[in-house]
């Protein structure tokens, strides 16, 4: 009597349906009964099966080994669940080796006892463990913080970038709210962007400020994507956190050498002349009234002809020291070219434009500069004021006025006193 002669036909058919390859032996290792589906994983057809050796479906290699296995499950058999922690390899019929688990179950029967083995295909499940592990790898040693946060922003994993740019441990962040990494007055960007990523939106390149284990600031440029189960379900957030301290300031550099006249440190003309356009619309828009100064170095030319250009570059830089000092912290000083500087006086009135203008006066009038070779300049300017108020044209109109007071100052200045009258 065969194999398939032994068996009941409603277990030939729950044998067909098995989505694992089924292959049932006898005690000597010759293949008894097989289902369609180890067709379909082992490349053989039925008939190429039935009647020959187990071993045909393993590695050669293997063999050796797995006939000592086979023989000893023989002498005790017993029921072996599937992914028993052996690596275990399936042959094709065109040589081609794949990883397998294998239960195996022994089947009492009349003629004695077979041993049924269900042998499922994990090559897909061991290339994802594959890609996984490779993935974790990359994510742990990555130099960008990877963090991973549930809906209600506790976090649940941690990298080494992580802990190398914030200096927490794994163990002292799992499971702490991720505030602790945002300075005070930055709550308010993490409840948006937990808002924004809770309805599915990925936010790229946001840039705030964090802060570390011992309290230090640092700018960080976030990307902050969802997580999503499989069946669409967002059940938090990842977050790729980078260092952009450097880039910041570096930044910043760029952005002031646009703007600043290298020499003096001061605003340059193309920045003062968009200040002052600023200031024109808030007194249009709010009768906010300011004044504008325009200072004019006396005797520049005759400084730099006599002592030279590198004398006459220390002028500039001293003076545009003593308006940054006298001035205060919201006025705003420009070289806009040669020896002319402009300083722009928010919230001031005429009264408080010639006061200004007077104590600049005295200040530069007093102050010495002396040159490499010992000798102590003396230096005087020329003020012109004008003001700016909801009437006023235009930045340049605001300009030339200032201008033409200050010449008008340096030409009265220039005049001989004359003699009072007898």
């Amino acid at each position: 009597m065969t194999g398939e002669d032994r068996l009941q036909g409603s277990f030939r058919a729950l044998l067909e349906s098995a989505p694992d390859a089924m292959v049932i032996v006898d005690m000597a290792g010759e293949i008894v009964l097989v289902n369609a589906q180890t067709e379909k994983v082992f490349g053989y057809r039925r008939e190429e099966l039935l009647g020959r050796g187990v071993e045909m479906l393993v590695p050669e290699r293997f063999h050796e080994h797995h006939s000592a296995l086979r023989t000893g499950y023989a002498a005790a058999p017993h029921t072996r669940s599937m992914g028993a922690g052996l690596e275990l390899y399936g042959r094709r019929s065109d040589g081609t080796e794949f990883p397998v688990e294998i239960s195996l179950s022994p089947l009492e029967t009349e003629d004695g006892t077979l041993v049924s083995s269900a042998i499922r295909d994990i090559t897909e499940r061991k290339r994802a463990e594959r890609d996984a592990s490779h993935f974790i790898a990359i994510v742990r040693s990555a130099d960008d913080a990877i963090i991973g946060k549930d809906l209600k922003w506790t976090v649940t994993s941690w990298n080494h970038g992580a802990e190398r740019l914030f200096g927490y441990a794994e163990a002292e962040i799992l499971g702490r709210s991720v505030s602790v990494l945002a300075p005070p007055g930055h709550d308010d960007d993490l409840l948006d962007i937990l808002r924004r990523v809770q309805s599915g939106e990925q936010i790229d390149e946001f840039e705030t400020v964090g802060v570390r284990r011992d309290g230090t600031q640092v700018d960080v440029s976030m990307t902050v994507s969802p997580i999503r189960l499989p069946e669409g379900t967002i059940i938090g957030a990842s977050t790729i956190a980078r260092d952009i301290t450097i880039r910041r300031r570096y930044q910043e550099q760029l952005v002031f050498l646009a703007e600043h006249d290298l020499l003096t440190g001061t605003r340059n003309r193309r920045r003062f002349e968009r200040d002052l356009s600023e200031q024109i619309a808030r007194s249009r828009r709010y009768g906010e009234q300011a004044a504008l100064l325009s200072i004019d170095i006396d005797g520049f030319k005759q400084i730099n002809d006599a002592h030279g250009h590198k004398a006459g570059d220390k002028v500039l830089r001293q003076i545009g020291v003593v308006l940054k000092q006298r001035l205060r912290e919201a006025d705003i000083v420009a070289r806009i070219g040669g020896d002319e500087f402009m300083a722009l006086l928010p919230y001031a009135g005429a009264s408080q434009a010639r006061a200004v203008s007077e104590s600049l006066r005295e200040v530069i009038c007093k102050t010495k500069i002396e040159l490499d070779d010992g000798t102590k300049l003396s230096l005087t300017v020329s003020v012109g004021t004008t003001l700016i108020d909801a009437q006023t044209d235009s930045s340049d109109a605001a300009l030339v006025e200032a201008d033409r007071a200050m010449y008008q100052d340096k030409a009265r200045r220039a005049r001989p006193p004359q003699d009072p009258p007898r």
